[in-house]
């Protein structure tokens, strides 16, 4: 890597981005920050070793400008909008907005763009690789998603494929695992399952699930996402255009709950019998296949579900961050 790289972050004060800043900080860079709500709560600590700008990925001229003013060699892009029942605005903000990343790039001379997608392109998860099974998903598997937020994911990842076949743009898409990680209770809600198992730990309250408990699930903190952005930013000349980053394995709700237990050992949870509890129409619960990244991107996961528990708790005290009943 280059001493003169200089990385923009679009979405760098998110539940992940704000991980992706801090690991760019801490390998003694001074990255530029793009937020569209100038909400910067979650890097408020660091805030003095970051640049910060609003803008809105839709006003395709002004991000290029910035692109240019700012000499941007790097762009890892992790802004999203995620409103089923807005398709319109979701394809403005997630589809119009990756072309103007991309063209941004392409015009300014930008080395490598590294987009964050979803496993909610593969759509609904079956046969070996759903339960009982759970044989990893690897990417070379067809896509079908079943939802609009992912059907947009996948027509971001083919953009940059054509760019990068084009133009010859370095373009990396991550595909990543149930992600875990503070603030993912306030900003997602019923849908973070286990940041609400560790949160009601440290509230003293008992989580309970309806169902789901013989579900297995790739599970990872988001300071290993972070890492699979860090990777895919850095190696050198990586192959391929889609990457899966994930643990590798899979955990039902109760073997997390235990993990939990580890930390706080008076949490108590309930959970139900079933393979879902969150998503039954996605059937997305599966196991992601990280070979190609460890082997290309030089990925290896760095937390397990003990482990993440401790750095989870530790992350919130950092941000001043209270943990939320959901």
């Amino acid at each position: 890597m280059s001493d003169d790289a200089r990385f923009l972050v679009i979405g760098g004060t998110g539940v992940i981005g704000h991980f992706v800043t801090r690991r760019l900080i801490d390998e003694g860079h001074r990255p530029l920050v793009v937020t569209v709500s100038g909400n910067t709560r979650l890097i408020d600590d660091v805030i003095d070793q970051v640049d910060v700008e609003t803008c809105d990925i839709v006003d395709g001229a002004a991000l290029s400008r910035l692109v240019a003013a700012r000499g941007i060699t790097h762009i890892a892009h992790l802004g999203a909008l995620l409103r089923e029942d807005d398709p319109a605005r979701s394809a403005r903000v997630n589809v119009e907005g990756m072309a103007n990343v991309l063209e941004a790039a392409r015009t300014n001379g930008v080395k490598r763009v590294v987009f964050t997608s979803t496993k909610g392109v593969y759509g609904p998860v079956k046969g070996v690789y759903a339960h009982p099974e759970y044989r990893p998903l690897t990417e070379d598997l067809p896509c079908h998603p079943a939802r609009i937020y992912a059907g947009f994911k996948l027509a971001c990842e083919h953009l940059g494929r054509i760019y990068r076949e084009q133009h010859g743009l370095e373009f990396v898409a991550l595909r990543f695992a149930s992600t875990v990680g503070p603030a993912k209770t306030q900003r997602h809600g019923r849908t973070s399952v286990h940041s609400k198992l560790i949160e009601d730990a440290m509230l003293g309250v008992p989580s309970r699930f309806e169902k789901g408990g013989d579900a297995k699930t790739d599970v990872i903190y988001n300071d290993d996402a972070a890492h699979g952005i860090f990777c895919a930013l850095t190696a050198p000349a990586p192959p391929g255009s889609v990457y899966n980053i994930g643990a590798g394995y899979g955990l039902t709700l109760g073997q997390f709950a235990d993990a939990v237990r580890e930390t706080y050992p008076d949490a108590r949870a309930e959970i139900g019998p079933g393979t879902q509890y969150l998503h039954p129409a996605t059937t997305g619960h599966c196991v992601m296949d990280i070979s190609r990244a460890r082997d290309e991107l030089g990925y290896a996961p760095r937390y397990d579900e003990r482990t993440m528990v401790p750095a989870y708790a530790a992350m919130m005290a950092r941000q001043g961050l209270e943990p939320v009943a959901t």
